[in-house]
């Protein structure tokens, strides 16, 4: 495609957040367009399109829990590396949602095949140009970073990395025969294993396994392993498991006979071993959070939200297709139009912040206080959107089994920014003025 052969059009590509953002705003379209055509009726399938339907949304159904379960617990676990913070979010964030948009996709399908809708299957397929677009450029840049690393030769080939990309690591590791282990089983483990982390220099000092050797994106890796015996058993680690797949297929194929990919990366033997005293080669540096560096986080109200808001979206479109309820549409409209309006807050309050932007309630040390943009009339427009997007997509379904998780995760937040306050006072001495100025959640009303 001349697209990849500008390299202006594909940095701008690979940038921009809209392209991340696209295909979700796609997929809400083929919903809609469904809705209207055919009302999420189901039609009379032939056995040949139930096997197609079957196969398309058992993995998505899969592909959907493990994505998830991988996003939830990012956000909700991951801990910070002070400025460095950053590059957590640079590294995960297309590997960590590229599975779920992959769920996404393959559960639209069936959806489509399982209304028969034209106009669905027309949107649908928008959606899917768009996907595989947006993988191509993932693809693109993960195949440079391992060639500026020198992972050329007897690497990774294509095929494996978009499976890596769009499935995950464990599929990848098995087929190249590494072996993918869990990390409750590193004790298993001879206290010989070679163990090669492919992580940052900065994430690989925040943090790591007490015998491990750092090979960033595993530069140097190759070089290395001439001098290692191949009968020796390896281990390779990286922080949520996306990035170290490729390197454990490429020291399969350098001729090593047991090679391990520690699952989920260092993030689940991070929860594991909290409030743990280990030791050993397969022990952390830092098991324990430091607080100084950390603050407070709230994990109670952040996994409340998020159930809330995940048994929202689960409940409306639910109730609807056992109830066979109608909604008018007036009062679709208006919760389209809420829906739209809260994501369009949402975008332009993570475009205020930049890398300003944490999930945490502390705020980052080397951040700066934002009260411009949207932020000089509220003072957390990011929640704002998210409960007017869920009330807006409760509306839209008329969905009453919803409303009580949505009440719930909007006095979540409220408490959650009231206690986010303080911190945030704590730390800018601006802050109380700025308070003072502004609203917590909707102008001149609250």
């Amino acid at each position: 495609m001349r697209l990849f052969e500008s390299p202006h059009w594909s940095a701008w590509l690979e940038e921009s957040r809209l392209l991340i953002a696209v295909p979700y705003v796609a997929a809400l379209a083929v919903l809609v367009v469904t809705e209207l055509d055919t009302g999420f009726s189901g039609r009379d399938l032939s056995t040949y399109e139930v096997i197609l339907a079957l196969a398309a949304a058992i993995p998505a159904g899969f592909l959907l829990i493990f994505s998830t379960f991988g996003l939830v617990s990012y956000f909700i676990f991951i801990p910070s590396i002070a400025h460095d913070g950053h590059l957590f979010s640079q590294v995960h964030g297309t590997h960590l949602i590229h599975p779920l948009t992959t769920s996404i996709v393959l559960g639209l399908a069936a959806l489509c095949i399982y209304t028969g809708s034209l106009p669905a299957w027309a949107t649908w397929a928008v959606l899917l140009v768009i996907y595989l677009l947006q993988t191509a450029l993932i693809l693109r840049r993960v195949s440079e970073e391992h060639l500026a690393n020198g992972l050329e030769g007897p690497g990774v080939g294509k095929s494996l990395l978009v499976l890596n990309l769009i499935l995950g690591g464990e599929l990848v590791t098995v087929a190249a025969g590494a072996k993918p282990l869990q990390p409750w089983r590193l004790e298993t483990l001879p206290e010989d294993t070679w163990i090669v982390d492919v992580r940052t220099k900065p994430e690989f000092h925040w943090n790591r396994l007490q015998a491990a050797e750092n090979y960033p994106w595993g530069a140097g890796v190759i070089e290395a392993a001439k001098e290692i015996p191949k009968e020796r058993p390896v281990l390779v680690t990286c922080f949520s498991g996306h990035r170290s797949p490729a390197v454990a297929v490429m020291l399969r194929r350098l001729g090593f006979k047991t090679v391990y990919n520690l699952n989920w990366g260092l993030l689940y033997l991070i929860l594991l071993e909290r409030g743990k005293k280990t030791t050993g080669p397969f022990s952390l540096t830092r098991p324990h959070r430091d607080p100084h560096r950390r603050g407070e986080d709230f994990k109670g109200i952040s996994v409340g939200y998020i159930t809330c808001a995940v048994l929202t979206l689960i409940s409306a479109p639910l109730e609807q297709a056992l109830s066979a309820s109608t909604v008018s549409e007036t009062q679709q409209v208006i919760g389209a139009a809420l829906g739209v309006g809260g994501l369009l807050i949402g975008f332009l309050s993570f475009r205020a912040l930049g890398r300003n932007f944490r999930v945490f309630a502390a705020p980052r040390r080397s951040g700066t206080l934002i009260t411009s943009g949207v932020y000089s009339r509220v003072r957390h427009p990011m929640y704002t959107a998210v409960i007017t997007s869920l009330g807006g997509y409760a509306l839209y379904f008329g969905s009453l089994w919803a409303l009580p998780f949505w009440l719930g995760c909007t006095i979540l937040y409220i408490i959650k920014a009231v206690k986010e306050e303080r911190l945030l006072a704590e730390h800018y001495p601006e802050y109380e003025d700025y308070r003072r100025r502004s609203w917590r959640f909707i102008p001149f009303v609250f």
